[in-house]
Parts: C-alpha cells; structure tokens; sequence
C-alpha cells in the first residue's frame, strides 16, 4: 500500500471514528434527540453532503482496489545455491561467496568505483537475484556502465557456479570524480 492510500485510510478512519462517537453519543441519550434531529436535517438539506458522500464513495473504492490488489512477488530464499547432485555428493555454493564474485566482477567495469552487492535465491528458472549500488565515476554513462556491469557479472557468475541469464539490477547511489580510498593490500 502506498504512501498516498495510506493517508486516504488515515483520514477515512478518522471520519469513520467521529460518525461513531456520535452515534454512541445519540444511543447513550447523551446528545437530546431533538438536537440531533435538527442537525440531522440541517445537513441533509446541504449540498455539500453529497459531495462528501461522493468524496467518501471514491475513497472506499481506492482503499478497497489497494486492499484486494497485490504485486506478485518472487519468493526469495536466502539458503545455499545448489550447483550439481549426483550419486557421488553435491556442490553447494554459499551466497556469500557469490557475493563477493558479484562484487570483484562490477569494479573490474572501468567507471565503478565502489559496489554494495546483495545476491538472493530465488525460486523459479534463474537460481539467483542480484541488486547492485555502485558509485560512478565521472565522465560515464550510468546506461554504458550498466550494460558493461551486468554482462562482467554474467559472465563472472557463469565462470565461477554455471548459472548463466541472472536478473541484475544496477542503483547508482553516487556519481564522483574523487579517488576513493581502498584498503591496501600486503603481498
């Protein structure tokens, strides 16, 4: 449900809990049943009810269609990816460790200057689900990036566990022209 349907339901049922006091206020006899019958009739009289019997109308209708709508979504898993099962054993490849060949993929792309990867199981014909963040240098396209990025982790992915077609998807969280700093490494 989004933000907007959640502040229509919002103001929906702060209507909803005022008509309801005051008809607990009317069958408790705390409000005279000659004044609310005036004020009864003096809003009936009024042409502006009908428009908010309308406004509330098309209200419901929104809430109903958000509450009976929904997205299909891909059952993700966050187990071991089974690569191959035979008489002999099996192989298994953790998801952190294709974590870190998605990531080692993306920074050889020329442009990417850092990468953030979360890699999913999923259920389906693709084992896997892979969503990037990168920072990108300036000077280059995100959309060349993008493309360059996606086949280096394709092709990384099929090198190292034979899965080959995984849905990528590429944010770029930032655009820099600094150098960023990288953990040195001892030889």
């Amino acid at each position: 449900m989004g933000i907007l349907s959640r502040l229509l339901l919002f103001l929906y049922v702060l209507v909803v809990i005022a008509a309801l006091v005051i008809a607990a206020g009317v069958c408790l006899n705390y409000i005279p049943t000659q004044i609310w019958q005036d004020e009864l009739q003096f809003i009936i009289r009024q042409q502006e009810t009908l428009a908010v019997l309308v406004v509330m109308l098309i209200a419901s209708f929104c809430l109903l269609s958000a509450a009976v709508s929904g997205k299909k979504s891909v059952k993700i898993l966050n187990t071991d990816v089974e690569l191959a099962k035979d008489v002999t054993g099996e192989v298994k490849i953790t998801i952190e460790a294709l974590t870190g060949v998605v990531e080692r993929a993306a920074l050889t792309v020329t442009g990417v200057r850092q990468v953030s990867a979360k890699v999913y199981r999923q259920e389906g014909n693709v084992p896997l689900k892979v969503q990037l963040e990168i920072v990108l240098s300036q000077g280059y396209t995100a959309q060349v990036i993008g493309e360059k990025v996606n086949k280096a982790v394709n092709d990384a992915l099929m090198t190292t566990a034979q899965i080959s077609d995984v849905p990528v998807e590429i944010k770029v969280t930032e655009v820099t022209h600094a150098i960023i700093e990288r953990e040195r490494r001892v030889v």
